[in-house]
């Protein structure tokens, strides 16, 4: 379930942003990957091109580590396996064993994976989730922030490199 759940923040993220920025992109369309360009080129949109937001951005090339049979050249080496194991969960099922299978598994609708390969790809799943999700919630606030430059609120403050770690011996 945390595969699955993971895996459709994704496209939650990509139908917030097609609402949010105001984009058009008919509902059947929407995805996560295709989001940044204009339809039928490889041009970035005006939307995302213009306004200088480090968090979509990042997000940006965050969605270049997703597979699409459109859009197949990815930065992420797992992107394919990633995009499989999600579609044998959603329409097929997946065979997970204790471990890895010696013989190669017969032509099925089930894809065959140790558990400790599923456990793998799922943490590696949500460590993505993880960063879209912060730079979503940076790129609203520094969106939100370039669409009302007199609106009075927190600055975003700058991300240490490396926390303060308490000096218990000085009690």
């Amino acid at each position: 379930m945390a595969f699955r759940v993971s895996y459709s923040l994704f496209d939650k993220i990509g139908f917030f942003l097609n609402a949010y920025m105001e984009l058009g992109i008919p509902e059947k369309r929407v995805s996560f990957r295709g989001l940044w360009r204009e339809e039928g080129t490889h041009k970035t949109r005006k939307e995302f091109d213009q306004t200088g937001n480090w968090g979509f951005c990042a997000l940006f090339w965050l969605a270049k580590d997703f597979f699409e049979k459109e859009n197949d050249e990815v930065a992420e080496p797992q992107a394919q396996g990633l995009n499989n194991t999600r579609n044998c969960l959603e329409h097929k099922y997946l065979r997970i064993t204790s471990r890895q299978p010696i013989a190669k598994p017969r032509a099925d609708v089930a894809l065959t994976m140790s558990r400790e390969e599923f456990e793998a790809k799922s943490l590696h799943l949500t460590k993505l989730v993880r960063s879209a999700l912060i730079y979503l919630t940076i790129g609203f606030g520094l969106e939100e922030k370039r669409r009302q430059p007199n609106h009075i609120g927190l600055d975003i403050e700058e991300i240490p490199e490396r926390a303060a770690i308490p000096d218990n011996n000085k009690i």
